[in-house]
Parts: C-alpha cells; sequence; structure tokens
C-alpha cells in the first residue's frame, strides 16, 4: 500500500503537465511511498510520451478514457483503482510546492481526529509568476486538500451529477461527517489561464444553484 494516491485529470491542458508532474516529481516525501494517477479524459490526445519521460521519477499509471467522462467520473476512476491511505487532486495545470505531500501526509498521521488537511494556496499567472495569495479557507478550491481514503469512501466519492463544482459538493457532504483541518501555509500553485472551467460563468452558476438548492 502506499501513504498517498496523487489523482490528476487531464482535458484540453497536455501543455501544463509536464509542469505539474516536475513538482510531483521534485518531492520531499519519497517516491516509494506515493503514486500518480492519471486520466486522459480526450481521446484524441496521447499523454503516453509524458508519462514515459516521467515513468523513473515517479510511480505512474495513465488511464485513457475512450470518451470525455468529465472530470468527476474520471476522479472516481481513479478513486478505485487507488492504492495510497490518503487521497490528494492535483489539476493539470497546476504544480505545488515539494513539500506539499510531506507536509500534509505528516498532519494526517498525527492527528487522527481530522480526516482531511486543505492548505493555501497562490494563484499564478501562466508563466508562472505570483498573481495573489489566498486562503483556502476563505476561498475554498476543489484541489489542495488531502482525504483520508476510508472517509471519501464513506461518502460515495464523487457525485457524477456535478460536472462542475464537484469538489466544493464533496467538501460540503464530507464536513456533515468528518473534519478538515486548515493549514495556512501556501504549497499550492493554481495557474489562472483563459482555459480554465471555472471562467464559464454560466455553468459555475448553474453548478452553484445545484449546491445551494441541495443545503
Amino acid at each position: 500500500m502506499k501513504k498517498v494516491t496523487v489523482a490528476i485529470c487531464c482535458f484540453k491542458q497536455k501543455k501544463w503537465l509536464y509542469r505539474c508532474l516536475r513538482s510531483l516529481a521534485s518531492q520531499t516525501l519519497s517516491k516509494e511511498k506515493f503514486e500518480v494517477v492519471i486520466v486522459n479524459d480526450e481521446p484524441g490526445e496521447r499523454l503516453d510520451d509524458i508519462c514515459e519521460n516521467m515513468k523513473d521519477e515517479l510511480d505512474i499509471r495513465l488511464i485513457n478514457n475512450q470518451k470525455n467522462l468529465g472530470l468527476p467520473s474520471s476522479l472516481n476512476k481513479i478513486l478505485s483503482v487507488a492504492r495510497g491511505r490518503y487521497f490528494v487532486r492535483v489539476d493539470s495545470d497546476d504544480y505545488v510546492s515539494k513539500h506539499f505531500l510531506q507536509t500534509m501526509s505528516l498532519f494526517l498521521d498525527m492527528n487522527r481526529k481530522y480526516q482531511a488537511i486543505a492548505c493555501d494556496y497562490n494563484k499564478v499567472n501562466e508563466v508562472g509568476v505570483l498573481v495573489e495569495n489566498c486562503s483556502s479557507k476563505k476561498e475554498p478550491i476543489a484541489c489542495a486538500v488531502m482525504f483520508t481514503y476510508e472517509s471519501l469512501c464513506d461518502i460515495n466519492f464523487y457525485d457524477e451529477n456535478y460536472r462542475m463544482r464537484e469538489g466544493h459538493d464533496l467538501i460540503d457532504r464530507f464536513l456533515k461527517k468528518f473534519s478538515l483541518f486548515h493549514l495556512p501555509m501556501p504549497m499550492y500553485r493554481y495557474r489562472i489561464h483563459g482555459s480554465n472551467r471555472t471562467s464559464n460563468t454560466q455553468e459555475v452558476e448553474k453548478y452553484d444553484k445545484m449546491l445551494q438548492e441541495k443545503k
């Protein structure tokens, strides 16, 4: 068993993926202790070349969807094959501090009353220049949260009805039963660019409304 499963879903973001994987290859947590599982959700694009280049530096597995399934379904695919005690999602266009996995997993090891930990994050532009420091407590995002695998099993993983805001729905359901710790250390880099999913404001509003109606 691994300590951590890192989930990456890639859809039309291949140009950012190598940077994401390089940040994971530089982790202070030993590479034997974590795995990286990638789902390619764009059948017309191949990621095999990037994964092949990184196979000596990471325990990496690639799942190619035969058709576009959307983010929550792809994440659930990863959860169904995950070998880690902990689960964390890193988006393919983002990257992380070298201390990200070690710090987050160590906290959960030492604090069993918490079943998840969320760190703060920095927004960066397309070339990685700092735009803004953000608190995950005040402005939560779906990534930069490490969960115990058992807690996600208990709430039945991601709700596939949420093609967006799937992470917000997951956290809402998680907090009804479990505890999350906020770590005020910006160890996640959230890249801002023209093709961010959240730039589709109409879709965001649609799923925000679904979240409100559910409460």
